[in-house]
């Protein structure tokens, strides 16, 4: 089998949830030995020099990646207010990228082709003209619902108005865009429901997976027992909002009823704003070289996000390690889980303190809860997600 992948950033190196959702399910197709061939985005947001990139992964991926300058040009946000356009998709129409594309096609018979998200949707028509390969959207998010949440806590009227747009432009595109697709794997059953009421496209679930025997905690790592900590790009705005509410409202009251608990912020592209003043016991990391050994330091785990959709993969991650973790209902969406056997679901301020301060508190309860989502978790195996893709 020959499958095509499209990926709107480059997948490796795994800086974030998004590449390990890519780049799981392109190397156990690699794995399989099918033919597989990625043309990714390499851009201003998430830019790799391809250099750098091991040469057997390279050569087993047959990787490609293509420059796009994804900046906000404010002349070009203005004039989607005219064309109806969606701004986000607009930055991902390349002259270039659809070139390469066309000689790709023409170069070998694809059975299929993944696009990796909404993003990758522009190049539908060019597919069609040059190949008769199966085309399947691995949709990780409905892109717009990100959009709205963040516009329905907004208080700024200007920044208000301009959401709006945002979300009511990447709304009709990805309602055109699922119906030219020949099928659509969703990430978790919610989204799935969401595609199915909206498109006649066969719709599955195919939730992330991960190699079981990458997760195996090493023997004899300790942890820093009096840490709470959180890590996750920091250039996507759900993570921003959430940890910014966290600060502000959560955290004074775990400091308060912790005062030895300190708490780590780690992730890349790290605001300026979070290095100023922040509260005491506050550690901001950044990016750091290797996220599963910082996880693996750290004992208590958040994951306050107040906006959001699909499936939260540093969540998955937490829980094959065993960790306690604190999170909200839209943390939490997609993942089958129960609030208090495998996480502590809370979606208020004082609720997510309390939770916090009792896992804290009651350490026999945080090695329960642990071991619960180590266990429940092995459902996601990528054998079982990658057997679904394919089927």
């Amino acid at each position: 089998m020959n499958i095509l992948f499209l990926c709107n950033k480059n997948p490796y190196p795994e800086r974030d949830g998004g590449c390990m959702a890519m780049n799981v399910n392109i190397n156990e197709m690699v794995a399989r030995g099918y033919f597989v061939k990625v043309l990714a985005v390499n851009s201003t947001k998430n830019f790799t020099d391809i250099e750098t990139i091991s040469e057997d992964y390279r050569r087993a991926t047959s990787y490609e990646s293509i420059f796009f300058d994804l900046r906000v040009r404010p002349l070009q946000f203005i004039a989607t207010y005219f064309t109806g356009k969606s701004p986000h998709i607009v930055r991902f129409v390349s002259k270039e990228f659809k070139q390469r594309l066309k000689e790709l096609l023409s170069e070998r018979n694809f059975d299929m082709v993944i696009l990796e998200s909404l993003f990758m949707c522009p190049y539908i028509d060019i597919i069609r003209q040059n190949s008769h390969a199966r085309i399947v959207l691995r949709a990780h998010n409905i892109e717009y619902k990100i959009w709205q949440r963040i516009c329905a806590a907004t208080k700024n009227p200007l920044k208000k108005l301009l959401l709006i747009h945002v979300s009511n432009s990447l709304k009709r595109y990805e309602l055109k865009s699922i119906c030219k697709v020949d099928k659509i794997a969703a990430i978790t059953d919610v989204d799935a429901a969401y595609f199915s009421a909206n498109t006649r496209v066969p719709v599955v679930t195919v939730p992330f997976g991960f190699n079981l025997e990458k997760m195996i905690i090493p023997e004899g790592v300790s942890f820093e027992k009096d840490s709470l900590f959180h890590i996750g790009a920091m250039n996507w705005m759900p993570n921003v909002e959430g940890i910014k509410w966290f600060l502000d409202k959560v955290w004074p009251m775990v400091h308060k009823a912790l005062p030895t608990v300190k708490f780590y912020l780690a992730g890349r592209s790290m605001p300026q704003e979070f290095y100023r003043d922040m509260p005491e016991n506050v550690v901001v990391v950044g990016e750091v070289d290797d996220a599963k050994e910082f996880m693996c330091s750290k004992n208590i785990m958040v994951v306050p996000l107040l906006s959001g959709s699909g499936m939260r993969i540093k969540i998955i991650e937490g829980m094959a390690m065993h960790k306690a973790i604190v999170t909200t209902t839209v943390g939490a969406e997609g993942i089958d889980l129960e609030n208090g056997r495998d996480v502590i679901i809370a979606d208020d301020a004082i609720a997510m303190a309390d939770g916090i301060v009792r896992l804290f508190k009651e350490c026999n309860f945080a090695t329960k809860i642990g071991a619960a989502a180590g266990e429940t978790v092995k459902k996601y195996d990528i054998t079982a997600a990658c057997n679904q893709l394919l089927a």
